[in-house]
């Protein structure tokens, strides 16, 4: 009766070992967005904390390059949203 239980006992320890040496796996960080980019002005960002403001529509965080961006945004953010992709930065003109 008692090999058999050294034999279970042997063999769980050795599994235990094989379950040890296996690397962790790996969590890959969710990416930091390439460029922030002000959805009323188009004008670029350079990073969270030197926005002027935020706002979130539709679940999504959007940042501002100066604090007249934000009312802006806030009185219509679809029509915002909707253009930022095409929009030309207008501090730059």
């Amino acid at each position: 009766m008692i090999r058999p239980l050294i034999a279970v006992a042997a063999t769980m320890l050795l599994a235990s070992s094989a379950f040890a040496a296996t690397p962790a796996k790996v969590v890959k960080k969710a990416a930091a967005p390439a460029a922030l980019v002000c959805p009323v002005t188009g004008d670029k960002i350079a990073s969270v904390g030197a926005a002027a403001g935020h706002s979130t529509y539709k679940g999504k965080t959007y940042y501002f390059c100066c604090a007249g961006c934000k009312p802006e945004f806030d009185k219509n953010p679809k029509k915002f949203v909707a253009s930022a992709a095409v929009k030309k930065p207008m501090h730059a003109m």
